[in-house]
């Protein structure tokens, strides 16, 4: 398997060059190590370089039990090529620790806790938007940092509002919002739930995880989450039950919250202006010639690792990159799948 690794030296990883602004951009995802859906793993260095090709630096978080992970040899191999490949990408990787029974929970809220990260990685004034591990931005206009602004959201207006606390909260989308480091700090800093827990019986420990130098930790999350969702967040989670949306929820209350208090932050609310390509769409929509008139594309999963469904995709590939980190990713693709045997999907 070392070998497969080297052989990535083939082939010189250069993203398309892409415009550039004083202030750094980060986007940060994160995906579980466990994730049965093998393609949270796989799309990472392909969503990392779409997000430096429109002017981003990005952060991947790998999220779950790394103490016995090498036990899994399938898991623990598609991890190493992932990785390996991000690194040449120069992209930032953080493994992230905690129980398997939490990864996936995890991998989804710990994207709303980036202004807890080293100053070492990312400074107050830099900003951190947030995304997901499957989805593609497409153009860089719908992503940039406008003059006189605190931040942006794209897509504001997609998720209509909830209740909480007696109030009315308009939901905002994971994907993407878009605030400096400072500023996502100080949405937990200037909580009710950290102004809860400072008023409750706190041990020394828990004391440390409300300062403003709180580590980026397991500890630290739990805290918050638990203040705000009690036993829900210790719960079970399934795809599109309460815990499931815990991190949009929490988001949303915080950045509203926020807004309320300090009314001269601005916030760019942006629509989506062009549709979003979904892998539910016909393969014609997937044509080279026919990828310019999406925003956004949400990217398959596990089907990916049949042929016919990775050939529509190969064509988003070509459209993004140059013709040498295409290469590599199709390049990738191969070593990735050699590794998913025996459990491969049947080719159509």
């Amino acid at each position: 398997f070392i070998s497969t690794l080297n052989s990535f030296d083939r082939f010189p990883l250069t993203a398309k060059k892409s415009s550039t602004s004083e202030i750094r951009k980060f986007a940060i995802f994160a995906a579980s190590i466990h994730s049965e859906q093998r393609s949270y793993i796989y799309y990472a260095p392909i969503v990392a370089a779409a997000w430096q090709r429109i002017g981003y630096k990005v952060i991947v978080i790998f999220v779950g039990d790394f103490t016995n992970y090498h036990k899994n040899q399938t898991f623990s191999k598609q991890l190493k090529l992932c990785q390996s490949l991000l690194k040449r990408l120069k992209v930032h990787v953080i493994d992230f620790q905690c129980n398997i029974s939490y990864s996936t929970k995890i991998s989804q809220l710990v994207r709303i806790f980036g202004g807890f990260l080293s100053d070492k990685i990312i400074k107050d004034t830099d900003y951190i938007i947030t995304t997901d591990s499957d989805i593609v931005p497409l153009h860089e206009n719908n992503y940039i940092l406008k003059n006189d602004t605190d931040g942006f959201i794209y897509n504001t207006f997609c998720c209509g509002s909830f209740k909480r606390r007696q109030k009315t909260y308009q939901m905002y989308p994971m994907c993407h919002i878009c605030l400096s480091k400072q500023v996502w700090r100080n949405l937990f800093l200037e909580s009710i739930q950290r102004n809860e827990l400072l008023n409750s019986n706190l041990s020394s420990s828990n004391a440390i995880l409300l300062s403003d130098k709180a580590p980026f930790s397991f500890d630290t999350i739990s805290l918050y989450l638990r203040q705000e969702f009690g036993q829900l967040y210790d719960s079970n989670m399934a795809k599109g039950d309460s815990a499931w949306y815990m991190d949009q929820v929490f988001s949303s209350m915080l950045l509203n919250n926020y807004c309320e208090k300090h009314r001269n932050f601005t916030i760019d609310k942006r629509d989506r202006t062009r549709f979003r390509l979904d892998p539910g769409f016909s393969p014609h929509a997937w044509q080279l010639d026919k990828l310019k008139i999406y925003g956004d594309a949400h990217l398959i999963h596990d089907p990916i690792f049949d042929p016919y469904h990775y050939a529509m995709f190969k064509n988003l590939l070509i459209f993004l990159f140059n013709s040498s980190l295409a290469n590599d990713f199709d390049f990738y693709y191969k070593q990735f799948v050699l590794t998913y045997y025996p459990h491969k999907p049947k080719t159509h």
